[in-house]
């Protein structure tokens, strides 16, 4: 009887020792992400009331900073200046750096800082 009980008890520890193993170990180390975050960009929009604009939608605010350049690249429809005179893009409005998104407006002006009528421009919008 006493042989039986010893190997109950063997049995019981052995069982029960396998299932103590069985927790999770604490684990150490280092994780690492590789990329970017990827959010949608702003979404443009031109208009031309009093001279020709370009408004700037829903931009993350991570893309505040933004290059704007503007380039002719066809014949003005309207008597111009001799030579190319340079097209700036001037901030007419910005909803401010509160929340998540913001919204801008530009104007398009000329060296003098006059709105620009006519004419077909490239604009090319670089984000940080």
């Amino acid at each position: 009887m006493s042989t039986k009980l010893v190997l109950a008890g063997v049995g019981m520890f052995l069982g029960l020792s396998g299932i103590c193993s069985a927790a999770p170990q604490s684990i150490q180390g280092t994780i690492y992400f590789h990329g970017s975050i990827v959010e949608e960009p702003c979404t443009p929009s031109s208009i031309a009331h009093g001279g020709a604009a370009l408004s700037l939608r829903q931009c993350p605010q991570f893309s505040r900073g933004n290059d704007i350049r503007v380039h002719g690249v066809g014949p003005s429809s309207s008597v111009t200046a001799i030579g190319k005179s340079p097209v700036n893009v001037k901030l007419v409005t910005d909803s401010g750096k509160e929340g998540r998104y913001y919204d801008q407006q530009y104007a398009l002006v000329d060296e003098v800082g006059k709105p620009v009528n006519s004419g077909m421009y490239l604009i090319t919008l670089t984000s940080p």
